[in-house]
C-alpha cells in the first residue's frame, strides 16, 4: 500500500512552489526522515515533514503524485527538535523551510542516493573507521599539573562563572575540558 507524504525539498522563498510537496512512498515514513524525490528533470534530497504545512486547499489525488525515489535508510530521521529550529529560522530569516533544512545538512550527503549511502556505510564498518555521527576518536587522559588539579576541583565544588589566568600553553583550556568532561559524565 501507497502511503502520501510530504516532503521538504530545497525551493526559494520566491518560487510557486512553497511548503512540502507531495509523493508516494511504500512504507510509511516518520517525520525528519531523508529521502530523493523526483523533482522535473532532477533528483533531489528531501526532508519527510509535517502534511499540515501543506498550502494546497485539497490534497492531491493519489494517481497524481509521484513515487520517492529512494529513503536514506542509514540516517536516523532528524529530531523534532532539529525541525522546530529550522521552522523558527526559516520565518525569522523570511526563507522557506526547504532552502533552510536543505542547507543545514551536510552538501555531500544533497549528492548521494540510498545505494551510494549504504556503500560509503559499509566501507565505513570495513575499514573499522566510526559510522558517520559516532566520534572520531577517544580522548586520551591528559596529566594535570597540581595547579590544573586544584582548579578543576574548585569548578567542581563552587559555582561559577570562573576565569582562568595563565601564560599562552599553560593548560588552561585543559582545565576547562575536563570540568565539561565531568559535567558530561554526570
Amino acid at each position: 500500500m501507497n502511503h502520501p507524504v510530504s516532503v521538504l525539498v530545497h525551493t526559494p522563498a520566491h518560487s510557486q512552489l512553497r511548503g512540502p510537496l507531495s509523493y508516494l512512498s511504500p512504507q510509511a515514513l516518520p517525520l525528519g526522515s531523508l529521502v530523493r524525490v523526483p523533482l522535473g528533470q532532477r533528483e533531489l534530497l528531501g526532508v519527510v515533514w509535517d502534511a499540515s504545512l501543506a498550502v494546497e486547499a485539497e490534497p492531491p489525488a493519489p494517481d497524481r503524485l509521484r513515487p520517492l525515489a529512494g529513503v536514506l535508510d542509514g540516517i536516523a530521521p532528524l529530531s523534532p527538535a532539529w525541525r522546530e529550529l529550522v521552522r523558527f529560522c526559516a520565518g525569522y530569516y523570511q526563507r522557506s523551510l526547504g532552502e533552510v533544512a536543505l542547507a543545514a545538512l551536510p552538501p555531500q550527503l544533497r549528492e548521494l542516493s540510498g545505494l551510494q549511502l549504504g556503500r560509503r556505510l559499509k566501507r565505513h564498518a570495513k575499514a573499522g573507521l566510526p559510522a558517520p555521527g559516532e566520534p572520531a576518536f577517544a580522548p586520551e587522559a591528559v596529566a594535570m599539573t597540581p595547579e590544573q588539579t586544584g582548579a578543576v576541583a574548585e569548578m567542581g565544588q563552587n559555582p561559577g562563572p570562573f576565569l582562568l589566568f595563565g601564560a599562552t600553553g599553560s593548560g588552561k583550556t585543559e582545565v576547562y575540558l575536563q570540568c565539561v568532561q565531568r559535567l558530561l559524565a554526570e
